[in-house]
């Protein structure tokens, strides 16, 4: 009888442990920490890749060579590299459309575009079997820093360009800066130029500016600020915020 008592007095201290962890460490609490935990990790390995835009390098026909793809939805679809020695910049972070890869968006000298696999130390893999060679150019780091800050400037200029304004009140679809610029060409100003700047103004920060106009006459000037770490485009100026207002 006393075996009895002693067990169950045993089995209710363990079940009580264990409903007490349960109170302690809630089911929700511990998934939503998972969660914070992937994306602090994500976030962080996505800075690290970033950290090669604006990196030359040579890609060189070996035996086991580089891959570069024409999308990075199709890997089927390879680039053929023709020439002994092709260089190239890494001009910008990209992901499939998944969501599950990441590749390094390059310019060819030749000025064509590709794909280059970023995940799974792809990069440092190719260098050290002699696929890939890293170049230093000349003029040492300054010019090396020119060239990267290019690159994150022309990255600035595209999320710009990209960047959707409110939705047109008659067919209800939204409208790139882009999209609105040739719209305005198309039905009003059959003369209309521009073009874009951007200088960086510090943290990985840009102020992308837009000259607007006819031949004639003083151009209109936008201005937005655009974060390259978080991607968010700001239309800095009026002129600008008007472009978001207004429609024609």
């Amino acid at each position: 009888m006393m075996t009895i008592r002693l067990t169950f007095f045993m089995c209710f201290i363990i079940l009580s442990c264990l409903f007490a962890d349960r109170e302690a460490f809630p089911q929700g609490e511990h998934r939503a920490g998972q969660e914070q935990a992937i994306e602090e990790y994500e976030k962080e390995k996505l800075a690290k890749l970033k950290r090669n835009i604006g990196r030359r390098l040579l890609a060189v026909r070996t035996i086991n060579p580089a891959e570069f793809y024409e999308s990075t939805d199709d890997l089927a679809r390879k680039l053929n590299i023709k020439r002994e020695k092709e260089g190239f910049v890494i001009m910008e972070v990209v992901q499939n459309p998944l969501g599950t890869m990441n590749f390094y968006q390059v310019k060819f000298d030749t000025g064509q575009i590709g794909y280059l696999s970023a995940d799974g130390n792809y990069l440092q893999i190719k260098i050290k079997e002699g696929s890939l060679i890293s170049v230093s150019r000349r003029g040492g780091a300054k010019k090396k820093d020119l060239s990267q800050s290019k690159a994150l400037a022309s990255q600035a200029v595209e999320l710009v360009k990209n960047h959707l304004t409110l939705a047109d009140p008659v067919t209800g679809a939204k409208r790139s800066v882009e999209k609105r610029m040739m719209d305005q060409k198309m039905s009003s100003f059959p003369n209309l130029k521009w073009r874009y700047e951007a200088k960086e103004i510090g943290n990985n920060k840009y102020r992308v500016t837009q000259y607007a106009g006819e031949e004639a006459g003083p151009p209109l000037i936008r201005t937005w600020i655009v974060d390259l770490s978080t991607r968010e485009v700001k239309p800095e100026n009026l002129a600008a915020k008007e472009l978001y207002r207004s429609f024609n």
